[in-house]
């Protein structure tokens, strides 16, 4: 982020390109306003995986209250024209919001119903290979059988997990080796953080999710322990070595 800074005070005749300071700069700042608002979004979107669909008409709410905020803002404590109009509207988007995300979708007077469905397996889960759901036991059985283990330890809220590991794993390279080695993989889902995922994570010093271990297929074996930031190639050498192991 300090970058152009460094650039201008290497270069300081390239400051003229620069716009002057003035109003626009004002307006620029609650332009940028609502791509954070669209990060609170997808970052609320994650709440149906903890609470169910009805986390949804939550966001709803706050987004009309959003709305408002910035009407009332913007028109009334600036004080311009049409205060009372503004004030109005501000207030009806209140109510709106209100009534129809609280009262009518999220009917947050009545319980909620007990427990919500944790993510399918394919939410999370590479292409290509068949995945297991992860265990102490099935990383043991699967190397009692001679077999190399890829373990994935991902979420579904994790970016890093979605947009690097997951297509990582899923690439031709790595499938094409995992067959060859007929390698086991395994996905252990810490969406919402099970306990045995959490010590598992513990034991090799992660505090979450990306976690990507490739065991050898020999009993009592130690994983090799990859980088949070994967490439195909990085999972082709693990395997590679497996099989001197």
């Amino acid at each position: 982020m300090a970058a152009p800074y460094v650039l201008l005070s290497w270069q300081p005749a390239w400051l003229k390109f620069l716009p002057r300071p003035g109003p626009w700069m004002e307006k620029f700042k609650i332009a940028m306003g609502f791509p954070m608002l669209a990060a609170t979004v997808f970052v609320c979107s994650l709440l149906s995986t903890h609470y169910g669909d009805r986390a949804w008409d939550v966001v709803i709410f706050l987004l009309f209250v959003a709305g408002a905020a910035w009407i009332y803002g913007q028109f009334v404590q600036r004080g311009r024209k049409r205060r009372g109009l503004a004030a109005a509207i501000a207030a009806s988007l209140l109510v709106v919001g209100y009534v129809y995300g609280l009262e009518f979708q999220l009917k947050w007077r009545e319980p909620i119903k007990a427990g919500t469905q944790a993510p399918e397996l394919s939410d999370v889960s590479p292409a290509g290979a068949d995945w297991k759901p992860w265990s102490a036991a099935a990383v043991a059985a699967a190397q009692a059988a001679g077999q190399p283990v890829v373990v994935d330890f991902t979420a579904k809220w994790c970016l890093t997990c979605q947009k690097n590991i997951k297509p990582v794993l899923g690439s031709q390279s790595v499938r094409s080796k995992m067959e060859q080695l007929k390698a086991v993989g395994l996905i252990g889902d810490y969406t919402r953080f099970p306990d045995d995922i959490t010590e598992e994570l513990n034991r090799y010093g992660r505090a979450g999710v990306p976690l990507v271990l490739v065991f050898p297929g020999k009993p009592g074996t130690s994983p090799i322990v990859l980088p949070e930031v994967l490439t195909s190639g990085m999972v082709v050498d693990a395997l590679a070595k497996t099989a001197t192991q």
